[in-house]
């Protein structure tokens, strides 16, 4: 559009030097007109102009008035003599100010002085340069050019405008579609193509068609752990190894967060099958391998499918996934509804617990013993959480805790653990025992961790040597989660212990980064097939850092001996008693012998 009103002024200009009967003035009328125009078309394309920019295209409007100004003929204005002078001046002022200040040098940095504004804008801001034919035409004299040349230029003008909004608005109906982060189809572009996979009249569907639904496991703690930039770009690495993946005529969608939906055709592979082509693979990021692992839930389509149900039955499908065994592809069964809606009910209720709602149960404590496996007498114990629901009876904690740490809640539920089991160890057990207290997650990443363990124990008057903290190590922690805090409290007496350890997001480097004083080994470890050189092994290596060892999971007077043999220092299991309320606690007394003689 420039391009062309541009080189009419050109050849109007060039026509009317040649003139004789023109003079210089007004051979640069053509080429004013376009300036003041194209000045206008700017200021009406950026969202800042800064001083240097704007005092520029001051300059050049002052100019074409002081060429009107001098101008002898009756198309512009008659010449005012002296005053003429003046306003070269000003023109002149305002260009070096202009060119001299001190933001030219970023005048046309992206992002700085100078930035676009929106697209719709930009488009509106085409309208000067629409005029310019018109004001050439106005201007022109002695018929240098015939009018059909200033027709032919406003007709290209009113045509280039045409395609360029169609342009924009095909640009934004395409953005309408796709996800800004991976370029894949968002849920507009995914019904798009629904539709075109399931016949709009017909409602008829090829037989083999397949809606998958797939949540990445786990990507909450890479946000945290990495930085949401490291996450944004797992994204984007694991939407192009799905879309190189699947077969042709697929679709791969990005319906918000980590979640994902494929389209398949007829005739593609299982899910399972295709899934673990994609995600079987690490994925590199800054030189790091990130292992991908997702859950999936899918639904075959059929005659009559609709789209917002079967995205219905591919979540539930994917939350038994999650509930399940995560990492696996599952089909779609009615029966899983009810199994989901009752998850829900579950969560709704929790929710209304932790705000304090006495007609959602309540919360308790019971504490298992902690025994010494040379002497078998109790040298503290751990307090367990459960809750009493009004209709489901006794909810177990690996049912309702990761409810709530997916909710939001699990900061708050370890901390009425906390206040409560130092109340109950300062009130009603065993003045020489420890009690142990499991942090979850939430616990572990909150900044505020040792003031909330200070307040329980200042409010119970529990002396800090007798707390213990469980790291549990079901859940992937950021580097620094509660380092600083453990580190502290760990300095104030409070003690350390690394719980289950040998399973879940095991790591020896835990030893070094906490001050952990007990190393619990999980039953897994500590079972009645487990190897004698990795039960010394680990002995070694927690006598070797100074630590107390734990055995889980103790269940036979066989296993105990076996383990205080291999140097165990302490143990917990169904020998030495289940988890009870404080009135039940064995004190001051070696505990039974057998299993037989509880």
């Amino acid at each position: 559009m420039i391009a062309s009103v541009v080189a009419l002024a050109v050849v109007q200009a060039a026509l009317a030097i040649r003139s004789p009967d023109l003079t210089w003035p007004q051979a640069v009328a053509a080429l004013d007109a376009v300036m003041v125009c194209l000045a206008l078309r700017y200021i009406s394309s950026r969202a800042d102009l800064g001083p240097s920019i704007g005092l520029v295209l001051l300059g050049g409007v002052t100019a074409s008035v002081y060429d009107a100004l001098v101008s002898d003929t009756g198309v512009r204005l008659a010449s005012v003599h002296a005053e003429q002078g003046v306003v070269w001046v000003v023109a002149q002022v305002l260009f070096a100010a202009g060119c001299l200040h001190p933001q030219v040098a970023s005048a046309f940095a992206t992002g700085g002085p100078g930035r676009q504004r929106s697209e719709s804008t930009r488009l509106l801001g085409t309208t000067p340069v629409v005029l310019v034919p018109i004001a050439l035409a106005q201007l022109q004299s002695g018929q240098l050019l015939p009018n059909q040349a200033y027709l032919a230029i406003a007709a290209l003008l009113a045509g280039l405008a045409i395609a360029r909004g169609a342009q924009t608005v095909r640009a934004s109906e395409r953005l309408a579609r796709q996800d800004p982060l991976t370029g894949l189809l968002n849920r507009r572009g995914l019904r798009t193509a629904f539709q075109d996979l399931v016949h709009p009249v017909s409602r008829t569907v090829q037989a083999g068609g397949v809606l998958v639904v797939l949540d990445l496991d786990d990507f909450k703690h890479v946000n945290d752990t990495w930085g949401h930039e490291v996450g944004d770009q797992l994204l984007v690495a694991v939407g192009s190894r799905l879309s190189e993946t699947v077969p042709a005529g697929s679709t791969v969608c990005r319906s918000g967060g980590d979640e994902f939906v494929l389209l398949l055709p007829p005739g593609a592979d299982a899910p399972a099958h295709l899934l673990s082509r994609a995600l079987d693979a690490p994925v590199t990021l800054a030189g790091r391998p990130f292992p991908v692992r997702c859950s999936a839930g899918w639904v075959p389509l059929g005659p009559g499918s609709e789209l917002a149900h079967a995205l219905a039955d591919a979540d539930v499908a994917l939350y038994a996934s999650k509930s399940g065994a995560r990492g696996t592809a599952t089909l779609f069964a009615p029966e899983q509804r009810e199994q989901v809606l009752g998850q829900l009910a579950l969560g709704a209720d929790l929710r209304r617990l932790v705000d304090g709602d006495p007609t959602a149960g309540e919360l308790f404590l019971l504490y298992q013993p902690l025994v010494s496996l040379p002497s078998r007498r109790v040298i503290g114990c751990e307090a367990l959480l459960r809750w009493r629901h009004p209709t489901r009876g006794l909810v177990s904690p690996d049912t309702f805790l990761p409810i709530a740490e997916s909710q939001g809640h699990g900061a708050a539920l370890d901390a009425w653990v906390l206040r409560e089991a130092c109340r109950a160890a300062q009130a009603e057990i065993d003045p020489t025992w420890s009690v142990s207290v499991n942090l979850g997650r939430s616990s572990m990443v909150d900044p505020d961790l040792a003031g909330t363990v200070r307040a329980a124990l200042a409010t119970s008057g529990l002396a800090a040597e007798r707390l213990h903290l469980e790291i549990t190590e079901h859940d992937q922690l950021p580097a620094d989660a509660g380092v600083v805090p453990l580190r502290d409290l760990a300095l104030e007496g409070v003690g350390v212990a690394l719980d289950d350890f040998g399973t879940g997001y095991t790591s020896v480097a835990y030893l070094e980064r906490y001050p952990i004083s007990v190393l619990k080994l999980d039953r897994s470890v500590t079972g009645y097939d487990a190897s004698v050189g990795l039960l010394r092994g680990l002995v070694a290596l927690a006598t070797g850092m100074g630590t107390t060892v734990l055995a889980e999971g103790i269940e036979t007077d066989e296993q105990c001996a076996r383990l205080a043999t291999l140097g165990v220092d302490a143990g917990q299991g169904w020998l030495f008693g289940r988890p009870v309320p404080t009135s039940d606690l064995t004190t001051h007394r070696p505990l039974v012998t057998s299993l037989s003689e509880r």
